[in-house]
């Protein structure tokens, strides 16, 4: 079964209209404060998306789904005039969920870290829930971790000397919560844990390693130093000092978990990191802080809407430039005019693309602008190589416009390679799948014909046509279902003559439809399409056509 951020192609329009809906109840309720039923409609409306997002497994949206009605089920429904933080809150967390399922669409999978600021926002309205720890979504339980992973000292620390030890590591505590050379502040720290592990009892000598480990990795990655993190290292002398009196430990775990999420976000770099990883087999969070940091500013940045407008209007202009270097290139109409044109709408082309964060194919549109300088007529060399450029620049401006890539958040070497194999490959794609939307509708005429054959005569070279195109695309495993399918078609329906019953006909159109999704996710190639592929398959063998067979 498709779940997680592969699947949310199948329920998109659903889940958008639902928070659509959703939205206009919270807006009507802003002007209408005493029409509680409209909040209760918001908040049935919300339980249908939590639902939704239960079933295909989106954990962290699921999560603020969840936060969101236990916010607004606390507002009274007849007593809204003084809510309008809270209502506020509900209002940017459903605008953060719809640019959250943008993203993991675009990216193919789930990344819930980047929704804590506004869950714990939305917590931060509710008396009964603190806020929920920057590792909450890492995959570490702490309860299966070895008790005590260093070896400490047998014999109880004397009380001056843990006092002096420990008042050591509050200078380079206060050191760090102040910003003063945080960097001293941190060695000092790291020092004064050094001295308490081969001090201190096992357990705790455990607890004082991993935080020096997360003391290196603050320092060495860096990892910014937010208020939580101050905190947890805050939190980190108040144990030690009740673990050194002899109390037993109430934080331990939590703190342990929060400080060895920082260490697993350490590089190699970092000496000792690498030691607590192997020790703990600590679990790979699969990002870096500073990925984090970009995808979070993608979350924050334009939304899929606003960068599609942009990229109407980038069309227009690199539709007016091609116009330009047509009129060059064939020595037509006045020379001089329309190279001074297009130099102008080179360099506003350039400078947009600059904004938006493109630097790469912004230089290039610089650089042919430039060339233009010494361009004589006849001069084919220099008009070849701005064409290149803005070609490249139309394939970027085209992703724009079909991902609605945020700034920040583009990679423009993905896919490298001449741009006119990335044109090619767009246009294969595009002709796949209008390919396989043709066969759907002869199988479709065929059946509400009453099996007239005359529908199907051409769908087994249509599919062979498509068959082709994926093998061109590298795409083997999704052409042999396609030659299966086009086998079934051509040897049982027109060959034998056989009347397929409509059970066989629907499996045949789930086998397409997955194909479909195929070549529409594989676009994003961070999208895993191996179970759709499989769907296909196991539709294929149960007709007798299985991969192979």
């Amino acid at each position: 079964m498709l779940t997680g951020a592969t699947s949310l192609d199948l329920v998109k329009d659903e889940l958008f209209a639902s928070m659509a809906g959703v939205e206009d109840l919270l807006q009507q309720f802003l002007e209408e404060r005493q029409n509680g039923s409209l909040l209760q409609k918001a908040i049935e409306g919300l339980q249908q998306l939590r639902g939704t997002l239960n079933l295909i497994e989106l954990d962290g949206a699921a999560l603020l789904a969840e936060e969101m009605i236990a916010l607004a089920t606390d507002i009274p429904e007849h007593e809204g005039e003084g809510r309008n933080a809270p209502l506020s809150a509900l209002c940017n967390g459903l605008f953060l969920l719809q640019r959250y399922l943008h993203l993991c669409r675009q990216q193919g999978v789930e990344q819930p870290e980047l929704l804590l600021p506004t869950i714990n926002d939305l917590r931060a309205h509710r008396a009964d829930a603190p806020p929920l720890a920057e590792s909450h979504f890492y995959p570490l339980d702490v309860q299966r971790l070895p008790v005590a992973l260093r070896d400490g000292s047998k014999e109880p620390l004397d009380t001056r000397t843990f006092a002096r030890l420990r008042q050591m590591y509050q200078l380079g505590l206060l050191g760090m919560l102040r910003d003063e050379r945080p960097a001293a502040g941190i060695s000092l720290m790291q020092r004064a844990l050094q001295r308490m592990e081969t001090r201190l009892d096992d357990r705790t000598a455990t607890l004082c390693w991993v935080a020096s480990a997360s003391l290196e990795a603050m320092d060495a990655v860096p990892l910014q130093m937010t208020a939580e993190r101050k905190r947890l290292y805050s939190r980190l002398d108040r144990e030690l000092k009740r673990l050194a009196s002899g109390h037993s430990a109430s934080d331990s775990a939590s703190l342990l978990r929060a400080m060895l999420y920082l260490v697993a976000l350490g590089d190699a770099g970092c000496v000792l990191c690498e030691e607590v990883r192997r020790a703990v087999n600590l679990p790979d969070p699969g990002y870096s802080e500073a990925a984090l940091q970009r995808a979070f500013d993608r979350l924050q940045g334009p939304g899929a809407d606003v960068m599609r407008s942009v990229a109407e209007a980038l069309h227009e202009e690199i539709a007016a430039v091609k116009d330009l270097l047509d009129l060059l290139a064939r020595n037509a109409g006045d020379a001089e005019q329309s190279l001074e044109t297009l130099d102008t709408a080179l360099q506003r082309l350039w400078k947009t693309l600059d904004m938006l964060d493109l630097a790469e194919i912004a230089g290039k549109i610089r650089h042919a602008a430039q060339q233009l300088s010494g361009w004589q007529s006849g001069n084919s060399g220099v008009l070849e190589q701005v064409a290149d450029a803005v070609l490249h620049a139309e394939l970027t401006v085209n992703r724009l416009e079909n991902e609605g890539e945020a700034l920040g958040g583009f990679d423009e070497s993905r896919n490298p390679g001449p741009v006119e194999l990335k044109e090619a490959h767009i246009v294969l794609v595009e002709e796949s799948q209008a390919g396989l939307a043709l066969a759907r509708r002869a199988i479709t005429a065929y059946i509400e014909s009453g099996n007239d054959r005359m529908h199907l005569l051409n769908v087994p070279a249509t599919l062979e046509t498509v068959r082709g195109g994926l093998i061109f695309l590298g795409m083997t495993r999704a052409s042999d279902i396609i030659g299966n399918a086009s086998r079934f078609i051509r040897k049982s329906m027109l060959e034998q003559q056989a009347t397929p019953d409509p059970q066989q006909l629907e499996v045949l159109a789930d086998a397409l439809t997955s194909i479909e999704f195929y070549l529409e996710s594989a676009e994003r190639s961070s999208v895993g399409t191996g179970d759709v592929l499989a769907v296909a398959e196991d539709s294929l063998a149960e007709l007798g056509y299985g991969v192979g067979a």
